[in-house]
């Protein structure tokens, strides 16, 4: 058995350590925050010094070990959701797996390992992030859309307003043209677009907001097919 104030302090390092990932993790509210990674490096470390203890000098305590890496992984496969065609949560399961490396690092004493693994972590998601964005950005297709409302005249007004506030706070999202057509107390609401990458999920609800006011009678969007170009 190990002495209780080095077992305090490979806990103690563990949970400075997920601590540091976690703090990163809550500041930009994912699934898994502060006390998730905290609880997963703590855990990692606490099984690391029991293995330790129990087998030294009678068996391998690599064993639970092996155990914590399948362990996570369930624990990771529950943050990953589909959502369509998309994916969402693998960076937050794959930080969960780094969180309980720190821990496994810090139970075996290896500070320094598990230190330069915490400033792994940090630094690929707070210095990374913008060169992923850039590089999505440049890479990114050019969708071109349209939405269309028929509405009454008097509300044609109050109908492009809505559509405009509901696009404005996107920065992939360009207004090429807005505006109505007709001269009958039934007009229609034009709105063109150019988008970087898919906003299907957008689309979809800025034409089930113009839906649910009464002075709208239909409204839809759809794609339409032109050459890619610079946003």
């Amino acid at each position: 058995m190990i002495l209780f104030t080095e077992f305090l302090t490979r806990i103690g390092c563990a949970f400075l350590m997920g601590t540091l990932i976690g703090v990163e993790r809550q500041y930009r509210q994912r699934n898994a925050g502060l006390r998730t990674n905290i609880l997963v490096a703590v855990g990692a470390a606490a099984f690391t010094v029991l293995s330790y203890s129990m087998t030294t000098g009678s068996g391998d305590p690599s064993r639970v070990a092996a155990q914590i890496v399948s362990g996570i992984g369930f624990l990771g496969g529950g943050l990953i959701l589909k959502d369509g065609f998309t994916v969402r949560g693998l960076n937050t399961a794959a930080t969960i797996w780094c969180s309980a490396a720190c821990g496994t690092l810090s139970g075996v004493g290896a500070y320094c390992e598990a230190a330069v693994l915490v400033a792994c972590v940090l630094i690929t998601h707070c210095l990374f992030r913008p060169l992923c964005t850039f590089l999505e950005k440049r890479t990114a297709k050019v969708f071109h859309y349209s939405v269309r409302a028929e509405c009454q005249r008097n509300a044609s007004g109050s109908v492009q307003k809505l559509i405009m506030d509901t696009l404005a706070f996107d920065q992939d999202v360009r207004l090429n043209s807005l505006f109505y057509k007709g001269d009958d107390d039934r007009v229609t609401v034009c709105c063109d677009m150019e988008t970087l990458g898919e906003h299907k999920v957008l689309l979809d609800l800025v034409v089930s907001r113009l839906r649910s006011r009464s002075e709208v009678f239909s409204a839809g969007w759809e794609k339409e097919e032109s050459p890619q170009e610079d946003f």
